[in-house]
């Protein structure tokens, strides 16, 4: 269970900041508002709001990759507390199974393309897969599905 945790959020932190540093450019975030229908504030250029955008984006990807590498290195370690924290972040990355559908339905919101959020939809499926094998595991056996300290 370490193993496989540590070896998933190393996947994911590798995968996101490059998929992020390779498609989140001007012209794809540029697409995504445009196809959002964001409306812009008066008096604002729509570059800014475009370079903000892919700022907010890619800062947004790399602090949840240092997470992700952090829970990674105490996931492999066997931290207890850490158990507590790659749960956590398996149920949120979980979600992205039922987030990712808004995005296969319109696939033009998005600055990254379809087949890159294909990956991202399995990477999903195995961290919601992880959730819930650590969920049975702490519930039967403690935190790492290590016996429970005096059982």
């Amino acid at each position: 269970m370490q193993l496989g945790a540590a070896a998933l959020f190393a996947v994911e932190a590798v995968y996101s900041v490059a998929t992020a540093l390779i498609f989140v450019n001007h012209d794809s975030m540029l697409r995504a508002l445009q196809a959002q229908g964001t409306q812009y504030p008066s008096g604002t250029d729509i570059d800014t709001v475009v370079n903000i955008s892919i700022g907010f984006a890619i800062g947004f990807v790399i602090l949840i990759s240092i997470l992700e590498l952090v829970a990674a290195a105490g996931s492999y370690l066997g931290w207890r507390w850490m158990f507590w924290a790659a749960l956590t972040l398996f149920g949120l990355g979980g979600l992205g199974v039922f987030t990712n559908l808004g995005t296969f339905a319109r696939p033009n919101t998005s600055p990254i393309p379809i087949g890159a959020v294909a990956v991202s939809e399995l990477l999903s499926i195995a961290s919601l897969g992880l959730f819930i094998w650590m969920l049975i595991g702490v519930i039967k056996f403690g935190p790492w599905a290590m016996k429970k300290p005096g059982a």
